[in-house]
């Protein structure tokens, strides 16, 4: 069996349909990943960040300990003839580890100039020895008090209790005036340098507040990073998904256009084989009929092409509306009695105008093929028969134009994009209703145009109202679109 050559380019272009429908689907997926992805990784990094962070305030609240120690120690040496002071650079950690020792000699107890200094270098681990003789254990309410104060020029303003035990047994301890223990507590432990073979046990309110307030700034930028983010990826998301909208009204529309567009040419191709095979140019009664037959189809088919071209020519605003003040009364009287003659169905339009003499500045012509467009529509959708409401009346300065009808209704959620150019309210595969979406588009337009408005009221299964509100004068006497 041969295989036409011209089948290799439907395949390759349903191959790309169906690649190109892959991503689409797949993207929006992708983006949640991705930024699923660099969520993940910020919150690992901040989570190093406060790991680092909680290390060094622990560090530096070690430090601060022995600091205190040290103060505490000075302080207490002070009192006697021969003080020594000691001032030491600690490094952090729980094997606290002294650089040098400064012994000031004093002449007598409270003179506040020294009467010599030795600075000596300590290269190993530090030792009570070294001190000398130390005068009793740490007076552990002033040391408290001191670490206090330096914890707060640190930016550490703990609320903390410190326990000096050796062994089990409890020495001393202190506690700032507002802490209360609690079951989340940090417990900090280390050893004493002044109290051989002695401890400190800091018990402190959580950390997690101090340190996560240092971090505001990484944290906020990282928010603001994620959000960015989150925002370029919901308008990437959100514009796929209109250009499948898009893409699939267009594909509806060609489907559409090419079957309305059809029928009139396959009528008039019809009537006219009728009249060159059966030769009925010798019964004038039949040419006539089957000639009545192809005018029509063509009138159909050029409204279609005029519908389409003003769409198009009113995106390169070369159409005029040619305004003139004109009655409504025997305009929709015309347009209602077209309408009945092409229904195909039982159909009843009541026209009601008041005041009878109501006239509206108008382009005569086009209003009437927006308000046929409305009555075909009611038509097309009231089911098996059609009992349609076409009225004319003032209301607040402003001419109103009304067509109701009993049919099936629109949902609400649809109701919104009616107007829009191409759409039509989804029904699935089933084509009983004919039309290819522009018809209510060009309606807005031409409305919008003549400076008013057009608004839907629906309800499904009840039917709808379109409503055309005009101006009460239009000055300019051509205006283009």
């Amino acid at each position: 069996m041969l295989t036409s050559v011209n089948d290799h380019p439907k395949s390759l272009d349903s191959c790309y349909l169906c690649i190109v429908r892959f991503r689409k689907s797949y993207l929006p997926l992708l983006a949640i990943i991705s930024l699923a992805a660099i969520a993940a990784y910020e919150l690992y990094w901040i989570k190093g960040l406060y790991k680092t962070r909680r290390e060094a305030t622990v560090s530096e609240i070690r430090v601060s300990i022995t600091w205190a120690e040290m103060e505490e120690l000075t302080a207490r040496r002070k009192q006697s003839s021969d003080s020594v002071h000691f001032s030491a650079q600690v490094y952090g950690g729980s094997n606290v580890r002294l650089s040098k020792i400064v012994s000031t000699q004093f002449a007598s107890p409270g003179d506040s100039i020294p009467k010599a200094i030795t600075v000596a270098k300590v290269d190993k681990p530090f030792e009570a020895d070294i001190l000398g003789e130390t005068s009793g254990e740490t007076n552990l309410p002033v040391m408290d008090s001191i670490l206090a104060h330096r914890l707060d020029s640190l930016g550490y303003p703990l609320e903390h209790r410190i326990v000096l035990m050796d062994g089990e047994e409890v020495l001393a301890e202190a506690q700032t005036p507002a802490y209360t223990s609690s079951s989340w507590d940090e417990h900090i432990s280390m050893t004493s340098i002044a109290n051989r073979g002695a401890g400190y046990e800091l018990y402190c309110e959580p950390m997690t507040g101090s340190i996560l307030r240092g971090m505001i700034g990484v944290l906020l930028m990282s928010a603001g990073i994620l959000l960015i983010l989150a925002l370029v990826f919901y308008q990437m998301v959100r514009a796929l998904r209109k250009q499948r909208e898009l893409d699939e009204m267009k594909s509806d529309f060609t489907s559409n256009m090419t079957h309305e567009l059809k029928t009139p040419i396959a009528v008039a191709y019809a009537a006219n084989d009728a009249m060159l095979v059966y030769g009925l140019d010798k019964n004038p009664e039949k040419r006539e009929e089957y000639l009545k037959v192809t005018r029509e189809s063509l009138e159909k088919l050029n409204g279609m092409v005029e519908q389409i071209l003003s769409m198009s020519m009113e995106n390169r605003d070369r159409l005029s509306l040619h305004i003139e003040n004109t009655e409504l009364k025997p305009l929709l009287d015309s347009v209602a009695a077209q309408a009945h003659l092409s229904a195909g169905k039982p159909c009843e339009i009541a026209v009601s105008v008041t005041p009878e003499s109501l006239t509206a500045d108008i382009d005569a012509s086009l209003m009437s093929s927006v308000i046929a467009t409305l009555l075909d529509n009611a038509v097309k959708y009231s089911g098996d028969s059609a009992d349609i409401r076409l009225t004319a009346e003032v209301i607040d300065g402003h001419v109103r134009i009304s067509v109701r009808d009993k049919g099936i209704g629109i949902a609400p959620e649809k109701q919104a994009h009616i107007f829009e150019k191409f759409y039509r309210v989804p029904t699935g595969d089933v084509h009983d209703v004919k039309g290819y979406g522009i018809g209510l588009f060009f309606a807005k337009t031409i409305v919008e145009k003549h400076g008013g408005h057009i608004s839907v009221d629906s309800e499904p299964g009840k039917g709808s109202t379109f409503t055309i509100e005009l101006p009460p004068v239009i000055l300019n006497e051509v205006k283009n679109l």
